[in-house]
């Protein structure tokens, strides 16, 4: 005859009493303050950025002995380093890059020295007739900026050499190219690819989600194997688990705890996603009309945010659970460091993993690592977040979850009705092993 265990009405007391203990505390209440404070500024932090880089001009100085050289090596640097992006338009927009030649080298370099000036790009004609282009900076050289200089030293000595090609050469004028970047993996929405400035945005927004994802899930599962070890240190487990089944107990508590936990997040994310919301209108208040051409954050959707709640969702749930019969087999709330570590590193594995998957690494692992629970929640994330993920990919992944959790909550049901009545035993392989085939 099979035993009845229903869930209700045990599971639901457990749950409520761990809400309210929970959400009551003042260690709650502030830390939700502090937090929430912490994503407003995450939230403004584009505008703020945006706003003080407008206010920096890189300054760079064009040295060289003939002047029609110089004067052609600032114009074609010019036109390479100050594109107007997308959309803007050109008599608003301030240039990033302020270059101009310099009268002297000695008054270049002392320029430099001083901090006046970013860079020297030094042009020299050689007595072969070619050109050599030195670019010298205060300290290590920033990449993205040297290899634009490197471009306008390309395109400088294609123009030198055309310029001295005879009259009567059928050679057209040189013309700098146009060029545009185009991903066969970016993200789209429907049939229409995403642009690169969404692109972006979505990476950025995918760093924030994952980091939120981990932080969480190490948090407020740490909160759950916490509560279980304080209950078994303080000896009141022996009356709980006399009253409700370890199943009962189990599923209230991570219930309760993770709702606990959801209603923190609420209160942080719903004043985030709010200055989000509006944030074009903001920034257009800050920094002026010109803004809604550059948005960091357009590419935010109803679809990705709901590709996160789920697998937040899914992703707690199953942490919880290990972290729920983790700390059962624990005598004191000091013991769950010793337990705590390998779990850390599996979540922080899968934040890892995300995060190259965001960067456009990691190949095969990537896509098998967004399969494979418990790293599926970070990493299928990120791909749905910056790359273009078939449908039946994210149902399989969130299937392979659903599974994975059924598995793991059978399993801790088991190691948790055997870890609340181990006193004074040090936790150890042989026991968790030892209890999951004795139990249940």
């Amino acid at each position: 005859m099979v035993r009845r265990d229903p869930l209700l009405p045990n599971a639901g007391i457990v749950a409520r009493r761990e809400y309210r203990d929970r959400t009551r505390s003042p260690l709650f209440v502030a830390s939700t303050i502090v937090l929430m404070g912490l994503a407003l500024v995450v939230a403004i932090s584009p505008i703020a950025i945006r706003y003080l880089d407008r206010q920096t001009v890189t300054r760079i100085a064009v040295v060289a002995d003939d002047a029609q050289l110089a004067s052609v090596a600032v114009g074609v640097a010019d036109s390479l380093l100050n594109i107007p992006p997308t959309g803007s338009d050109p008599a608003k927009w301030e240039r990033p890059f302020d270059i101009a030649r310099a009268s002297e080298r000695s008054a270049a370099q002392a320029d430099l020295a001083a901090g006046r000036v970013s860079g020297v790009m030094d042009v020299a004609r050689l007595p072969s007739g070619q050109l050599d282009v030195t670019y010298r900076t205060n300290g290590p050289p920033n990449p993205v900026r040297s290899q634009l200089v490197g471009f306008a030293a390309l395109a400088l000595g294609i123009l030198d050499w055309t310029s001295s090609l005879p009259k009567d050469s059928q050679l057209r004028p040189f013309q700098t190219p146009v060029f545009t970047p185009v991903s066969i993996a970016a993200p789209g929405d429907g049939d229409q690819p995403v642009d690169p400035q969404e692109l972006a945005s979505r990476s950025f927004l995918g760093i924030v989600f994952v980091v939120l994802i981990f932080i969480t899930v190490v948090i407020y599962g740490m909160w759950v194997a916490t509560g279980v070890a304080a209950e078994k240190s303080s000896r009141v487990m022996e009356l709980m688990i006399s009253a409700a089944s370890p199943r009962q107990l189990l599923t209230g508590k991570v219930v309760g705890i993770g709702l606990a936990g959801l209603t923190q997040y609420v209160a942080i994310a719903l004043p985030a996603l709010g200055v989000l919301a509006v944030q074009d209108r903001i920034a257009e208040a800050v920094l002026g009309p010109t803004w809604a051409a550059g948005a960091p954050l357009v590419g935010l959707t109803p679809n990705l945010l709901g590709a996160y709640g789920l697998f937040f969702l899914l992703g707690f749930t199953l942490f919880a659970l290990i972290y729920a019969a983790m700390g059962s087999f624990v005598s004191r709330p000091d013991d769950l460091q010793t337990l705590s570590l390998p779990l850390s590193l599996v979540a922080m594995a899968g934040y890892l993993s995300a995060i190259v998957a965001l960067s456009g690494g990691g190949g095969r692992w990537t896509t098998l690592a967004s399969f494979v629970p418990p790293f599926s929640p970070f990493v299928m994330l990120a791909r749905v977040m910056t790359g273009s993920v078939a449908p039946w990919e994210l149902a399989l992944s969130v299937a392979l979850l659903l599974v994975a959790i059924a598995v793991v909550a059978v399993v801790a049901v088991r190691l948790y009705a055997a870890g609340v009545l181990l006193y004074g035993q040090r936790p150890g392989v042989r026991a968790f092993i030892a209890a999951a085939r004795r139990a249940g």
